[in-house]
């Protein structure tokens, strides 16, 4: 909630609640004048106690203690301070100051009230009683008035992000790339609503495929903006030079001049050219790319030492050139799969993605959905702290 709106839902519960001020004194057995500002003072403590909850005791036990301890001490001494009494019946706390040494049990007459004092208490109890209904009837209708405008700014708020999480779906890959030579498939499972990561397998020509994956700083709509923009600047970048180096280079001063200091992005690309079975990679700031070579049965890791994009105006970029074989596969990912954590803390980390895809023999969409499934298995309730994205290539 925002803080216009807490400090107006703060004032609805002051009203509400500054109703038990009157009702302690409707509610006494005893017929008396009161003071009226013992009833003001008491009134504004018991309002002025909730709201004080509302305003400063969110996620703070000790706030909530001393604003109990604040607002209950105004009334004990507006109540004539406080009583501790011994008797046979054992210790009580009453308040107007009873003295301890003081012989409780011990009563004198008190006159009954002439007719005139009670028709002054009748009064005084008919206007204390309008007083509670006008505080109760206000506060009911403002509470109202605030439930109203936060549930009007939740449901813009869900149409919102509903239609960001549709864009950013709609950024995705429409399916698997498959060819003669080569298939690629990809997931993104966002840990809010609209997720940081992104990915994306761009057919260059027949023999030529570029394949991206970024991961925004954080997660939620924000993060979900900055990935768009960083894919709309890699197609535009690929229709100029595809080379990795250009590629960084360019979405690094276009990140850099739209987010702000303690914004980055990692990013993992490779352009593949089938024609010279070659791969030229580069990672900025990325976890590195893990290749299984089928003839040999190992894996390998490819990682370029350049910083994450957006954090400096001017970097320099490397990239690798790599052979590959039929058979071999590459893996991609975000760091969100390899942090993933189980409910005692240990995270998935890199070794569990090696050893599925040594033990995997089935295809690479197979491949991508078994990685899914044990990290969500993993995780005991399926739900991940962070974005979640794997691309799985597969060389025919």
């Amino acid at each position: 909630m925002k803080p216009a709106g807490l400090r107006r839902l703060a004032m609805a519960v002051f009203l509400l609640f500054s109703v038990f001020g009157p009702l302690t004194v409707l509610m006494e057995s005893k017929l008396h004048i009161v003071s009226w500002s013992f009833l003001i003072i008491q009134t504004i403590a018991s309002g002025g106690m909730a709201a004080s909850i509302i305003l400063f005791g969110r996620n703070r036990w000790w706030a909530i203690m001393l604003v109990i301890v604040f607002w209950g001490g105004v009334m004990t001494f507006n109540s004539g301070g406080l009583g501790i009494v011994f008797n046979k019946e054992g210790m009580k706390i009453q308040l107007n100051g009873v003295n301890a040494s003081e012989n409780v049990e011990k009563k004198e007459d008190i006159p009954a009230p002439t007719p005139e004092q009670l028709n002054a208490i009748y009064t005084q109890r008919g206007i204390i009683g309008i007083v509670a209904i006008a505080l109760l009837s206000f506060g009911y209708a403002m509470f109202i008035k605030v439930i109203h405008a936060e549930v009007r700014q939740r449901s813009r708020l869900e149409a919102e992000v509903n239609i960001a999480k549709s864009i950013q779906e709609s950024l995705l890959p429409d399916a698997v790339l498959q060819n003669s030579w080569i298939t690629v498939v990809g997931s993104m499972t966002p840990a809010a609503e609209v997720g940081g990561d992104v990915y994306d397998v761009i057919p260059i020509s027949d023999d030529l495929v570029a394949v991206a994956i970024a991961d925004v700083s954080g997660h939620g709509v924000g993060a979900g903006i900055l990935s768009a923009m960083t894919k709309s600047a890699l197609h535009l970048q690929l229709q100029h030079d595809a080379s990795p180096v250009a590629v960084l280079e360019h979405l690094n001063k276009t990140l850099f001049e739209v987010s702000d200091e303690k914004t980055f992005v990692t990013f993992g690309y490779m352009l593949i050219d089938h024609a010279r079975k070659t791969i030229s990679l580069a990672t900025a700031g990325h976890p590195p790319v893990l290749q299984y070579d089928s003839a040999l049965n190992k894996i390998n890791f490819y990682r370029t030492a350049n910083i994450g994009l957006g954090m400096r105006r001017e970097a320099s970029f490397t990239h690798l050139d790599l052979p590959f074989r039929s058979g071999d596969t590459f893996v991609l990912y975000t760091d969100g799969a390899v942090e993933t954590a189980d409910p005692d803390g240990e995270q998935f980390g890199i070794e569990r993605i090696q050893e599925i895809m040594r033990s995997h023999h089935g295809s690479v969409q197979d491949l991508c959905s078994v990685m899914n499934e044990r990290l969500k298995k993993f995780t005991a309730a399926g739900i991940f702290q962070d974005d979640v994205t794997i691309v799985c290539v597969r060389f025919i």
